[in-house]
């Protein structure tokens, strides 16, 4: 049976099983960007601005690598076309478990949204509530520092991060919600916006 959710204000359905999944994982996008075939699982996204979007959380070959990436954006807002370019989580593989550092997509100078760091309370405000608590309700493991959780982790030690179990992943899909989704639904770094119409 799917798993339902909603994070903020965003819908989301985990759908069962594993899929195929052809595309380039994140360490081949500056490297020769063959596609190849992993296994995902799939969630859809839904939003009242209009978004309708699915997202994959792929496992490549060998298991070392692992993607969560905007996989369809069938409607919604132009906004969200950033997600296809800009939204990619990926989590590091520690035996069962996979460790991702929270970071939100934030708008920019020029207008444009690019990944930037972030705090339990914006995140908290974003998830109308205690994110640790919904992300661990929803079965992360663990939540902290991201050095906690990845103690050989060579940078960006002191940001959120979350450890979920590689068979019970909904939490990174509730991530995905809070720090791409949400963020830029309500113009995160922008002056004055409040929502994308």
């Amino acid at each position: 049976m799917a798993t339902r959710f909603t994070v903020g204000t965003v819908a989301i359905d985990v759908l069962d099983g594993e899929h195929p999944f052809k595309g380039v994982p994140t360490s081949q996008w500056h490297g020769n960007r063959q596609e190849i075939e992993g296994q995902a699982v799939i969630a859809n996204l839904q939003a009242d601005d209009g978004l309708r979007a699915q997202v994959a959380l792929v496992e490549w070959p060998g298991g070392t690598e692992w993607s969560l990436r905007m996989s369809d954006l069938l409607a919604g807002p132009g906004d969200y076309d950033r997600l296809r370019d800009a939204g990619e989580l990926a989590p590091k593989a520690v035996g069962n478990k996979l460790v991702a550092r929270l970071r939100a997509l934030r708008y920019k100078d020029g207008g444009r949204a690019g990944l930037d760091a972030v705090g339990w309370e914006q995140l908290d405000g974003w998830a109308g509530g205690d994110a640790r608590a919904l992300l661990e309700e929803l079965g992360a493991s663990r939540t902290g520092a991201y050095v906690d959780l990845l103690p050989d982790a060579p940078r960006f030690k002191t940001e959120p991060a979350v450890e979920v179990p590689v068979d019970n992943p909904a939490a990174l899909f509730a991530v995905y919600g809070l720090t791409r989704v949400m963020p830029l639904m309500l113009g995160h770094g922008r002056a004055g916006v409040e929502a994308i119409h």
